[in-house]
């Protein structure tokens, strides 16, 4: 199950989830079990935007060990060593017309539009 961020349109912002060719929702209106949507009510799939992003937790203890080990310099090591994702922030529209602006990271992103092309 990947996690992913509603961030804009015809639904509340909320997390959710995607798995199995289905998004479930989570909102202040709908918050268990969700909202359901499965690939096949989406039309269009779009990137918005494709940032790289640290890793923070990972990066806080990265830091904090290599604070330990080798004072200020060690912890900026430390922090560098963090793993770097790419989060994609894309826009769905709805066989309805209905749109969503969601942000997942790439590898969810990528499975996702490789259900929608099948």
């Amino acid at each position: 199950m990947a996690s992913i961020t509603v961030l804009a349109g015809d639904f509340l912002q909320g997390d959710g989830d995607y798995r199995d060719g289905v998004f479930t929702l989570r909102t202040s209106l709908h918050p268990w079990p969700g909202i359901t949507l499965p690939l096949s009510k989406f039309k269009n799939l779009e990137v918005a935007n494709e940032d790289s992003i640290n890793n923070i937790k990972e990066a806080i203890g990265f830091g904090v060990a290599g604070a330990m080990l080798l004072g200020p310099i060690g912890a900026f090591a430390g922090f560098m060593l963090a793993g770097k994702e790419t989060e994609v922030t894309f826009l769905a529209t709805l066989k309805d017309d209905r749109k969503l602006l969601a942000a997942a990271d790439s590898s969810t992103f990528e499975e996702i539009t490789r259900k929608m092309a099948s």
